[in-house]
């Protein structure tokens, strides 16, 4: 009897035991559900310089096409919040934004496409610069939006240049100052540029009414401003970085421009390029998911995976 009696309390025991050990479980799987929770998925396309020539070098103008038709298919699967490209859809010629522009429209309804300036978006006749704007969508050179709390701030970084002032219309000596500036740096590229006063002004404004909202801001551009003499960098690249990294709302800066891609973080602010989509047999783009107390880049294709800690 005594036996017997032990038995069944030693069921009951190892009974409550597991089931314990199942609520154990239950507990951290739902924890972890929703710390991992995203806030927002984002599609990322740089570079992808389409046109209908040849190959040259390693960059496969053609080929861009296939590969935005596949980081169409991957954004839409992946069921992203929005896609923001990053410049230089096109390498040249006007027609080449009717093969390329329909591709971004198969996006799933309720995915939103932002387009912005790189210096190949001007690679067009010079008649045809005043219908730019319309043809990419733009509300304006540079423009943001807020989306869950997070402000998206899109800056045209090819707002001094000699490449774009047909449709900027700024007065040609300043556009030298910005350029002699640049006398003894490795930047000094006429398809370089620099961002003016005028919108460094509206870029304050925005990060003092994210501070003020208790927004954090991620910028898209197209030129770099990071590592310090890079040749791809923006001609006032140190300007820039003065701006944004006084202000602890900034998380990260993500440009396209520089195809080899590059990842630093500095004074706070997290610098990311991506990598060019024309320089790859395959493809190259990213899903930028952000999280509560993180940042994690999908890359496909050659661009590389990056994790960011925002806590």
């Amino acid at each position: 009897m005594a036996a017997l009696l032990y038995k069944v309390t030693s069921n009951l025991a190892n009974h409550k035991i597991k089931s314990w050990l199942v609520l154990l479980v239950l507990f951290f799987i739902i924890s972890s559900c929703s710390k991992t929770e995203t806030v927002l998925k984002i599609g990322l396309v740089a570079d992808p310089q389409y046109a209908d020539i040849p190959i040259k070098g390693k960059r496969y103008y053609r080929e861009s096409l296939w590969k935005l038709e596949e980081a169409i298919d991957t954004f839409n699967h992946e069921e992203v919040d929005f896609v923001q490209s990053l410049g230089d859809i096109i390498e040249v010629d006007w027609a080449s934004y009717d093969s390329i522009l329909p591709i971004f429209q198969k996006l799933k309804p309720g995915i939103e496409n932002y387009q912005l300036l790189g210096n190949h978006e001007f690679s067009i006749d010079t008649t045809q610069v005043k219908n730019l704007l319309e043809k990419l969508s733009l509300p304006s050179t540079y423009y943001s939006y807020v989306k869950k709390g997070w402000r998206f701030v899109v800056l045209d970084a090819t707002d001094y240049s000699y490449f774009s002032n047909s449709l900027h219309n700024h007065d040609t000596d300043q556009i030298d100052v910005y350029y002699e500036n640049t006398t003894d740096t490795l930047n000094r590229h006429r398809w370089n540029s620099a961002i003016g006063t005028q919108q460094q002004k509206w870029v304050k404004e925005q990060l003092d009414s994210a501070k003020t909202l208790n927004q954090k801001v991620i910028l898209f551009s197209h030129l770099p401003l990071r590592p310090k003499g890079d040749m791809h960098n923006l001609w006032n690249d140190f300007e820039i970085t003065r701006l944004i990294e006084n202000n602890s709302n900034v998380v990260a800066f993500i440009n396209g421009h520089n195809h080899a891609g590059d990842y630093i973080f500095k004074n706070g602010v997290h610098y990311i390029t991506i990598f060019g989509m024309v320089d790859t047999m395959i493809s190259s783009y990213g899903i930028l998911e952000i999280y509560q107390d993180s940042i994690l880049l999908k890359g496909y294709g050659n661009q590389q995976q990056i994790v960011i800690d925002i806590k």
